[in-house]
């Protein structure tokens, strides 16, 4: 009986599987299609094409990855991550650290249960060897901090190292931390008896939710599936879609196009502009999802040359600091509706809640310049005249200002990073308009040679340091001490904001770094030293960044629901981050489909996180695919309304026949599918028929 009751089902289910061959194998025809399915693949972008490196996965070299193509996001995992949505620290394939009292011993436990994605364990092992390896090879990326850090390594156990440093290193443990200073661990069976300077580690073997589909350079498509047996599961994180498919963009318009169609579910925010999302969400009502979200690296003055007169002169820095009209420029920001500005003068994200704690010793830093100077965060060209005309650089006959000898003064402004273009041509008609002339580059090709050698008075661009992403400043101020210091014409050995090194030196600042370096930030000694620091930066105005870099991740709604928003804002949303994967793992399919009630079924919350319900017999529902293919294993529903009647079946075998009679004229190739196509519906049709005479 049970058998009779469900066989419509299992019929009209067979039936609809048969009918929907035909529209795909038009539509094949027709234009080259995902080589996945779609319902089941989440698209990304986050670089142009083409992708130049299709078959290496190795880190450690020069080439040896391809940024953009999904491995750095959904492959590849690091031990630990710090949430910087919400503060969160997450601890990944380990479960925690400690250090030795005198902090030359940092051991790290290993989380048991770890896997690669060809299933051997990830042990202390794998981490003993990547150091070792490292160690070994003077070329490779990581080579001089291990160097310069790492003593020797034990492996006591499968899941204990234990790491003996060359000096003290209270923030060792940071090394292994997303985007951390060792670049890669490898697993060991796998590279032990490769030569790592050439080895392509092709498929990759990692530890990520996803491995190797397939490559397809023609498409500019790299495609990864999930590892079903992903050991993440027994941590609660498996990812929705079963393919991530990374794709380079095209240009800005066929890109607005492709994500109204639905061909890409992830824009990269650079390029996808605040125009193209209001046009998107005017075309797409309900569809779109936006998550507006503080880049760590604010924009404005990366660095001053403080050896190249006259930005070497403490209060000409100072001056050209007031003409950045930072509420201007926040409300002209482009790539969103607006953005925040950046109230201090450290090349850290002013609004990240992380650094919130340092907020009051910074301002007490700031109240201290304020009453030894008078100089103050505003924009106020009235002062900046009045600094310049206190420096004798007065203004000539012809409207320009000279240096004391007379001499005509001309800045060189260079300009990196496309959306810090604005802040240089504002800076440079502010300073014009007082009456000094500028040389303005916008070179972000070169823009890193020429600050790393020297080449500049004012260099615009991010004001990245190396303490965001610790969410600690000691990093930072650490790249202004003058153990990087290099003669203009000399490249700098590191340093300085964003590859932007100052030539600055300061006896002060480097003895309380020094001092800070061998300390945990959190220790109550350290709290003098960080807030001095802070003042030693900030008095001379070495970096004055002017608004914060606000990135709108745009995501599509049409097949997958869940992604972070200004409304829940759970993980950083930006998908070229390595912690994307986890956002990949909230999001849930919006694919739906209806279905037939057999039986009543209560209100439930659905794969996509809505409510839907209750439903009573006889309704049909429209739900997730997910839900859809629960209540039908229940029994609680079908795929197709029974009431459908024989003749009303027996017209759609009709039209089918027509269709094929016409297709055998076009092709000879689809004969034999369709035949049998055709004989699977006959045979549905004619169980239907006797059971519909026996009932």
């Amino acid at each position: 009986m049970k058998g009779k009751k469900f066989f419509p089902a299992t019929a009209i289910l067979l039936l609809t599987l048969t009918l929907s061959t035909f529209p795909t194998l038009r539509s094949a025809q027709a234009q080259t299609t995902l080589p996945v399915p779609r319902d089941e693949a989440c698209i990304i972008e986050i670089m142009p094409p083409p992708f130049t490196v299709i078959d290496r996965a190795n880190p450690f070299i020069p080439s040896g990855t391809q940024w953009g193509s999904g491995w750095h996001q959904c492959v590849q995992e690091w031990d630990w991550y710090i949430n910087y949505a919400t503060g969160d620290i997450i601890y990944w394939r380990i479960t925690g650290w400690e250090y030795s009292t005198d902090l030359k011993t940092f051991t790290m436990h290993i989380r048991r249960g770890v896997t690669w994605n060809d299933g051997h364990p990830y042990t202390s092992h794998d981490i003993a060897f990547t150091l070792n390896m490292i160690k070994t090879n003077s070329t490779f990326g990581g080579y001089v901090f291990v160097d310069e850090w790492v003593e020797s390594v034990e492996t006591p156990d499968d899941y204990t190292v234990i790491i003996h440093l060359k000096k003290p290193g209270p923030r060792f443990h940071h090394a292994f931390r997303m985007w951390g200073s060792i670049p890669y661990i490898a697993a060991e069976h796998v590279w032990e008896d490769e030569d790592p300077g050439s080895f392509q580690n092709w498929p990759p073997v990692d530890t990520g939710p996803y491995k190797l589909y397939n490559v397809y350079p023609d498409l500019n498509l790299f495609i990864w599936v999930r590892v079903e047996d992903y050991w993440g599961r027994m941590m609660g994180v498996f990812p929705a879609p079963k393919y991530v498919v990374w794709r380079g963009f095209p240009s800005q318009d066929l890109d607005l196009e492709d994500f109204v169609r639905g061909d890409v579910d992830v824009t990269l925010p650079h390029t996808f502009t605040w125009e193209s999302i209001t046009t998107a969400m005017e075309r797409m009502p309900g569809n779109v999802t936006i998550a507006p979200y503080t880049d760590p690296c604010p924009l404005g003055i990366s660095t001053f040359n403080c050896e190249k007169y006259p930005t070497s002169i403490t209060a000409f820095r100072w001056a050209v600091a007031y003409l950045l009209d930072r509420p201007k420029l926040a409300n002209a920001y482009l790539l969103a509706d607006g953005t925040t500005t950046t109230d201090w003068f450290l090349p850290m994200p002013y609004s990240w809640a992380i650094f919130d704690k340092y907020k009051p010793m910074i301002q007490r830093a700031l109240d201290k310049i304020e009453a030894e100077t008078g100089y103050t965060i505003e924009y106020d060209p009235d002062k900046a005249e009045e600094i310049l005309d206190g420096l004798g650089f007065t203004v000539g006959a012809d409207g320009w200002r000279t240096y004391p000898n007379g001499t005509k003064i001309t800045i060189d402004l260079v300009a990196g990073e496309d959306p810090s273009h604005y802040i240089a041509y504002d800076l440079a008609d502010q300073l014009k308009a007082i009456g000094i002339d500028v040389n303005t580059r916008i070179v972000p090709a070169i823009w890193g040679d020429l600050v790393s050698f020297g080449d500049y008075h004012i260099a615009i661009g991010t004001d990245c340091s190396p303490g965001w992403i610790m969410g600690d400043p000691v990093p930072t101020l650490d790249a202004f001490h003058s153990k990087w210091y290099a003669p203009i014409g000399t490249r700098s050995p590191g340093g300085g904001v964003q590859g932007a090194n100052p030539r600055y030196r300061n006896a002060a600042l480097d003895a309380d770094v020094d001092q800070l370096n061998s300390m945990r930030t959190e220790d109550p000694a350290a709290q003098t030293l960080l807030e001095d620091a802070f003042y030693q930066v900030m008095k001379d105005a070495v970096c004055v960044p002017a608004v914060e870099k606000t990135f709108v991740q745009t995501f599509s709604n049409i097949y997958w629901t869940g992604w972070p928003s200004e409304e829940n804002m759970y993980m950083v949303p930006y998908d070229w981050w390595p912690e994307f994967f986890f956002v990949l793992s909230r999001i849930r399919s919006n694919s739906k489909t209806t279905v037939y009630i057999t039986r009543d079924v209560p209100e439930f919350l659905g794969d996509n996180m809505e409510t839907y319900g209750p439903f009573a017999a006889g309704e049909s529902a429209y739900i997730p695919k997910v839900d859809a293919a629960r209540l039908i294993l229940e029994g609680s529903a079908y795929t197709s309304d029974v009431s459908a009647t024989i003749d009303s079946l027996q017209s759609q075998v009709d039209d089918l026949q027509s269709q094929v009679n016409s297709l055998q004229s076009q092709t000879g190739m689809v004969n034999t599918m369709y035949a049998v196509a055709g004989l699977e519906v006959v045979v549905i049709i004619a169980l239907l028929f006797m059971y519909m005479r026996k009932k």
